[in-house]
C-alpha cells in the first residue's frame, strides 16, 4: 500500500475525479493546515506539515507501518518546490505515487500569458539569501518568485530598487484560485510600498536593460571612477582569470575601489555572488552606480573595515585583494583563514614591498602560490599614427589554500 501525494493544483476544486478520491478514501490526510482546511468535512486522521518535517515522517511512518491510506496533500505540483521529492527520499521511490498537478509557475504563466518554458522559478521560502533570485534576474525575462510571510511582495520589490534594478516590473497573483483573486502589475517602486494579501506569488518581466552590457573586459571609459582610479582592463582580465571563478562560487572583493572586479566576476558568477568591502563612502557610491549601470546585481557591496563587515560575508570560494595591502599582513590573516578549503585568494601589488608581504604570508602558511606580473600598454593618437603608454607595472600572487587530508579511520 503505497503514500500517495495529491497536487492540488490553483483550485481543489477542480481536482480530476481520481484524485478527489484518493483523498476521500484516506485514512490519514496530511497537509498544510490550509490544505486540511479544505478537507474539513472528512473523518480522516490529520497529521499537519509543521516542522520539524521528521516528527511529521515520524507520524506518517507509523499509520503507513499500520496499513493505514496515508494520503499527502499540497499546493500545486509536489515535485515542484513541494514536498514530494523529501517524501521520496524519506520513505522509497517504490512506496510513494505522486499525482501531479497544475504548478504555480504554470499557473501564473497562462494568467500573464507567457510562455513558461523560459522561466525560471525562485523560491524564497524560508531563505535570506536572495543570491538565487538575483542571478536569475540578470539571465532571464521572466523570473517567477514563490513568497512567504517574511519575503513578501514589498519586501523583494524594495531589495531590487535599492540595487538600482529599473528594468523590471512585478505582477503579484494574490489568492490564485479563490473567488478573490486579484493580479496587479505595478513598478518596483509602487509594489514596495503596497501591502497584498499574505498568500500571493510574483513575477518579475524584464521592461528593458541596464544603460550598460554586462561582459568582461569593459573598456575603463565606461565605469564610473573615483579620478580615473581603476583596476585597468588588461590586469581585471587577468586577474579574473587567475582567480578561476566558476559559476557557483561565492567571491569576496576587499577594497573594491571603483567596483570594476566586482562587476565583471559578477558576470561569470551565474549561479554565485560577489560581496564586497569598501572603506571609503564616495567609492561605495561609485561602485553602487556601476552595479546599476551594468545590471550586476548580484554584487553585495558593503560600506566599512574590511575585518568588520567579512564578519557577516558568507564562506568564500575565492578571494580578491585589489590593493592597499601594503607592508602589513594583518588583513591576511582573517582572509586566510575563512577562505573555504581548496579556495584561491589572489592579491593584486603594484609595490615591491607589498608582494613580498604577500610572499612572506602564504610561506608561513606552507600554500602554495605564484605570481605573475602584467606589464602592459594603451595606444594613443599621434601623427597620423599611434604611440604606446605604459601602464604601472601589477605583481598578481595568488595562493591555493590546501585540503586537509583525511585522517585515517
Amino acid at each position: 500500500m503505497p503514500i500517495h501525494v495529491v497536487g492540488l493544483g490553483i483550485d481543489p476544486d477542480t481536482l480530476p475525479e481520481i484524485h478527489e478520491q484518493i483523498i476521500t478514501t484516506a485514512d490519514v490526510l496530511v497537509g498544510g493546515n490550509r490544505q486540511l482546511e479544505s478537507y474539513s468535512n472528512l473523518n480522516a486522521e490529520r497529521i499537519p506539515v509543521t516542522a520539524p518535517l521528521s516528527d511529521v515522517f515520524e507520524a506518517m511512518a507509523s499509520r503507513y507501518n499500520a496499513r493505514k491510506e496515508v494520503v499527502v496533500i499540497a499546493d500545486g505540483d509536489p515535485l515542484f518546490f513541494g514536498i514530494g521529492d523529501r517524501i521520496i527520499k524519506e520513505f522509497g521511490s517504490d512506496n510513494v505515487i505522486v499525482h501531479p498537478n497544475t504548478a504555480t509557475v504554470q499557473a501564473i504563466a497562462s494568467k500573464a500569458k507567457v510562455s513558461w518554458q523560459n522561466m525560471r522559478m525562485v523560491s524564497l521560502h524560508g531563505r535570506r539569501d536572495y543570491t538565487p533570485l538575483y542571478t536569475a534576474l540578470m539571465q532571464c525575462d521572466h523570473v517567477t518568485a514563490l513568497t512567504d510571510d517574511t519575503n513578501i511582495p514589498a519586501v523583494i520589490a524594495q531589495k531590487l530598487v535599492d540595487r538600482g534594478v529599473s528594468w523590471f516590473r512585478m505582477h503579484i497573483f494574490e489568492k490564485m484560485g479563490t473567488a478573490d483573486e486579484c493580479i496587479t502589475v505595478c513598478t518596483l517602486e509602487e509594489a514596495s510600498t503596497r501591502t497584498f494579501a499574505s498568500l500571493n506569488a510574483v513575477l518579475l518581466e524584464r521592461t528593458g536593460s541596464p544603460d550598460k552590457p554586462l561582459r568582461l573586459g569593459i573598456p575603463d571609459s565606461h565605469y564610473a571612477t573615483e579620478n580615473q582610479l581603476i583596476t585597468k582592463r588588461p590586469v581585471r582580465t587577468a586577474s579574473l582569470g587567475i582567480l578561476e571563478l566558476e559559476p557557483h562560487h561565492i567571491m569576496w572583493d576587499i577594497g573594491a575601489g571603483s567596483g570594476s572586479v566586482s562587476i565583471e566576476a559578477g558576470h561569470l558568477l551565474t549561479k554565485g555572488g560577489v560581496f564586497s568591502v569598501e572603506r571609503k563612502s564616495e567609492r561605495v557610491d561609485i561602485i553602487r552606480e556601476n552595479r546599476s549601470r551594468f545590471g550586476a546585481i548580484n554584487v553585495d557591496i558593503q560600506h566599512g573595515d574590511a575585518q568588520q563587515c567579512i564578519e557577516d560575508f558568507p564562506t568564500p570560494d575565492r578571494i580578491f585583494m585589489g590593493g592597499g595591502l601594503g607592508s602589513d599582513s594583518t588583513l591576511l590573516a582573517p582572509l586566510c583563514e575563512r577562505l573555504r578549503d581548496g579556495g584561491r585568494i589572489v592579491v593584486n601589488c603594484t609595490l615591491l614591498s607589498s608582494l613580498e608581504t604577500a610572499k612572506e604570508y602564504f610561506k608561513t602558511l606552507d600554500w602554495e602560490y605564484d605570481v605573475t606580473l602584467i606589464q602592459s600598454a594603451d595606444s594613443r593618437p599621434l601623427a597620423g599614427d599611434i604611440r604606446l603608454d605604459s601602464m604601472n607595472p601589477i605583481f598578481i600572487i595568488s595562493a591555493h589554500k590546501p585540503v586537509p587530508e583525511k585522517q585515517p579511520d
